[in-house]
């Protein structure tokens, strides 16, 4: 299995094969992820002795999160996918990703969010139970419904730093897909998409100027 995190800041990599063999690489905010994600990849692949068609599940972060990120780690799945016609696919949710990061950090029992700030005083958020199920579907939300939520909020490292952290390591990432791979819950090619929430600059713009006329 591949798993491939590019929505956050730092992008996340992990490659587990047959033998049981694990590899997992870090890629820091600074260095570009479209550049050196694939060729990080492949050295993955180099280092383990295989072959990256030998992959049979890729697992990727399809967001919220960064939208250059998202587009380059489902680019990369599906280019994957042209050239090797029985690899498995997994979209996974940042915000439930962050929520099995939380259940396994701070294991109290109680109903809470994940959070990642989306900037301008916007903010993504999930809802989820005591056991990390989800409670509603996953929205984008403004600073006045933010500063009213009664629930406990968590959010990752270094992004809301009033906030308990979460630190999504690649061992998260890893055992994450593992699970959902193990519940069977694949998607095809074309249901992999990146999850956006909201619009990009270039379409809000684009929707401003439409208005307008």
């Amino acid at each position: 299995m591949l798993a491939i995190n590019t929505a956050f800041a730092n992008a996340n990599l992990a490659l587990e094969i047959a033998d049981g063999r694990k590899f997992y690489r870090q890629l820091n905010a600074e260095a570009k992820h479209s550049e050196n994600v694939l060729k990080t990849i492949d050295e993955m692949c180099a280092e383990a002795g295989i072959d990256i068609l030998d992959v049979g599940t890729i697992a990727v972060v399809t967001g919220p999160g960064s939208f250059t990120g998202l587009r380059i780690g489902v680019a990369i799945a599906k280019a994957l996918g042209c050239v090797n016609k029985s690899l498995k696919f997994i979209s996974i949710s940042s915000l439930q990703l962050m929520a099995y990061k939380k259940i396994k950090t701070y294991p109290k029992k109680e109903k809470f969010a994940c959070v990642l700030n989306a900037l301008s005083n916007l903010y993504f958020v999930a809802y989820f139970d005591k056991d990390g199920t989800i409670l509603e579907e996953e929205k984008m939300i403004g600073q006045d419904e933010y500063l009213q939520m009664q629930c406990p909020k968590y959010a990752l490292e270094n992004d809301l730093p009033n906030l308990p952290c979460l630190k999504i390591t690649e061992e998260d990432l890893l055992n994450y897909a593992k699970q959902r791979e193990g519940l069977k819950q694949f998607v095809s090619s074309e249901e992999l998409l990146p999850k956006y929430i909201r619009l990009s600059q270039a379409e809000d713009n684009m929707l401003k100027k439409q208005k307008k006329d």
